[in-house]
């Protein structure tokens, strides 16, 4: 999407961020806490969205910047922050256009488009370390049993290519970089249908076929409801600065 496209977005995108259950944020920023002393550091946050991963950076005593291409992205962030009490710089910027150093840390989350060729760039707008946050994961046991039986491909999802930390672990192991990894994973209990999941495979299927796979699943017809498990993982990669 172009930069109006995410601020049409935006209002959208802030309730969603809000409305997850997955502590991912907190669990990510604890653990930066305990590699780095936060309270005396500058952070940037690069590609910041609404600010989830900004709340607990600044609730940690970090100094932060938001930079976002997107102008109603940082209000939306701003009003976040505000809510909970907390202070922070913003910058309506494209993170490729901007000149370092930026802060002591620059952190991104979830930005599927950095590629592992733009990770000097992004070294060169930090002092000391860069953190980055990326999805590797994003599964559903009941597609995946469905991919199974009926000898169809899982349609990727789009923030969780588990090729970009590889490239990624790749492109610093060949920069000579010493790099700390952890790995955050999570599970949801969520209720769906055979009709949704056939549905979420992009392609066409009859009424015979829906109705032979909820016969499968033990459940009376293909609206009805059943459990599924969606499991989240997501890759914590970061490194200081030679």
């Amino acid at each position: 999407m172009d930069e109006s496209q995410w601020d049409e977005f935006a209002e959208t995108y802030a309730a969603i961020q809000r409305e997850s259950t997955l502590p991912i944020e907190q669990d990510v920023i604890n653990a930066l806490a305990k590699r780095y002393s936060l309270a005396n550091l500058t952070v940037a946050d690069v590609a910041a969205g609404s600010g989830r991963y900004a709340l607990p950076l600044s609730q940690h005593g970090a100094q932060v910047t938001l930079y976002d291409w997107s102008a109603a992205m940082l209000i939306q962030a701003q009003q976040w922050l505000l809510e909970h009490h907390q202070q922070a710089h913003y910058q309506q910027a494209n993170w490729k256009t901007l000149q370092g150093p930026l802060a002591d840390v620059v952190f991104v989350s979830q930005l599927p488009t950095l590629k592992p060729t733009q990770l000097l760039q992004l070294e060169g707008l930090a002092r000391k370390a860069v953190v980055i946050n990326t999805q590797s994961q994003q599964s559903d046991s009941v597609q995946q049993q469905l991919a199974e039986q009926l000898d169809w491909p899982i349609p990727p999802v789009y923030q969780a290519d588990p090729r970009h930390a590889k490239s990624y672990f790749t492109q610093l192991a060949q920069l000579h970089r010493k790099v700390y990894h952890q790995s955050f994973t999570y599970q949801r209990q969520v209720t769906t249908t055979i009709n949704d999941e056939l549905q979420s495979f992009e392609r066409p299927f009859s009424l015979k076929l829906a109705t032979q796979m909820a016969t499968q699943f033990h459940v009376a017809h293909p609206q009805a409801p059943l459990t599924t498990t969606i499991t989240y993982q997501f890759e914590l990669i970061d490194w200081r600065k030679p």
